[in-house]
C-alpha cells in the first residue's frame, strides 16, 4: 500500500491544476478510502476520532487531510472568514503522515443552535504557508488548530469537571495557547451537542468509580481492615484505568477527571495504573 500511495503521488506532480480534482477522486479508493488504510488508523487508538474521541459507527469514519488538499478558506483571529482563500496542499493528498481518523462532526461543516463547527477547508496558520511539494516532515508551520499526532498539542487540550473542553493557563505562551484551543474547539466541534452529552457522561461514569473506589480504600484502611474492600478497590481500579486507557472513548477528558480528583483521593497518585 505504501508503494501505491508513492506512485500515485509522484504521478501527480504532472497533473494539471485543473484535473486535480479528478485525479483525487479516480485514485480515493486506492488510498484513504481503501479499507487497508482505514484499518490501520483504527489501531493506533481503537475505533474513535482523532479529534473528538468519540467512538466511530460504520457509517461516521472520515479520512481528513489534516493540511487540507484542496483548496484554504482563510479566517481570523475571531474565526470569521477573512475572505481570501489559497492554495490548499495538494501534494499531500496521498501522504500517509497527514491522514488523521474522524468523525463527520469534527470533519464536515454543521451548525447547532448554538454552536458550529466542522474542519471542512479552514486550516488557520500563523505566518506564511509552505511552499508547495515541501515534504511533510519538512513543513513547520505556526498550526493553530492542535494536532493529535503531536504531543505537545495534546497536552493543552484540557477538560472542566463536567466535560467541557477549555484552555489550562500555562506560564509560557498563554495568549497564543488560548487561541489554539479555542480554534481547535471550533474547528473540530468539541462543543457540538452530540459530542458533548456523551462526553459527560463518560466523565459522570469516571468520577462516580472514583468514589466506589475510595469508598473500598476507606474501608480497607480502617481500624479494623477489610481484605475484601481491598479486592473491591482493586477491581474498580483495574476497571478505571480501562476506562482512560488510549483506545476509550473520550480518553482525555476522563483523565482530565483523574487528575482533577486526585486532589480529594490521594490514593491516586500512589496507583502506579493511574499515573498518566
Amino acid at each position: 500500500m505504501r508503494t501505491t500511495l508513492a506512485q500515485i503521488t509522484a504521478a501527480l506532480q504532472s497533473v494539471a491544476e485543473t484535473d486535480r480534482a479528478a485525479y483525487f477522486k479516480a485514485n480515493r479508493a486506492n488510498t484513504w478510502g481503501n479499507s487497508v488504510v482505514v484499518e490501520a488508523l483504527k489501531k493506533v487508538v481503537g475505533n474513535k476520532c482523532w479529534y473528538s474521541e468519540i467512538s466511530l459507527g460504520g457509517a461516521d469514519q472520515n479520512i481528513d487531510h489534516f493540511r487540507p488538499k484542496g483548496r484554504v478558506v482563510e479566517i481570523d483571529d475571531q474565526m470569521a472568514k477573512t475572505g481570501q482563500n489559497c492554495e490548499g496542499y495538494w501534494w499531500l493528498a496521498f501522504e500517509p503522515l497527514n491522514f488523521r481518523l474522524t468523525s463527520q462532526h469534527s470533519n464536515q461543516r454543521r451548525v447547532d443552535d448554538t454552536t458550529e463547527g466542522g474542519k471542512a477547508d479552514f486550516f488557520p496558520i500563523r505566518g506564511m504557508r509552505t511552499p508547495a511539494t515541501t515534504p511533510y516532515a519538512q513543513i513547520f508551520e505556526d498550526v493553530l488548530p492542535l494536532d493529535p499526532c503531536s504531543a505537545s498539542d495534546v497536552s493543552l487540550m484540557w477538560f472542566d469537571p463536567d466535560g467541557n473542553p477549555v484552555y489550562l493557563p500555562k506560564k509560557k505562551r498563554m495568549e497564543e495557547d488560548a487561541l489554539r484551543i479555542k480554534a481547535t474547539i471550533w474547528l473540530y466541534h468539541l462543543d457540538k451537542r452530540d459530542t458533548a452529552a456523551p462526553r459527560r457522561k463518560a466523565v459522570e461514569s469516571v468520577q462516580l468509580k472514583l468514589k466506589q473506589a475510595d469508598t473500598y480504600h476507606q474501608l480497607w484502611n480502617s481500624p479494623v481492615p477489610c481484605m475484601k474492600s481491598k479486592a473491591s478497590f482493586d477491581k474498580e481500579v483495574a476497571e478505571i484505568a480501562e476506562l482512560i486507557a488510549d483506545d476509550s472513548e473520550f480518553a482525555g477528558a476522563k483523565r482530565c477527571t483523574v487528575r482533577l480528583e486526585s486532589a480529594n483521593y490521594q490514593w491516586i497518585d500512589e496507583c502506579q495504573a493511574l499515573r498518566i
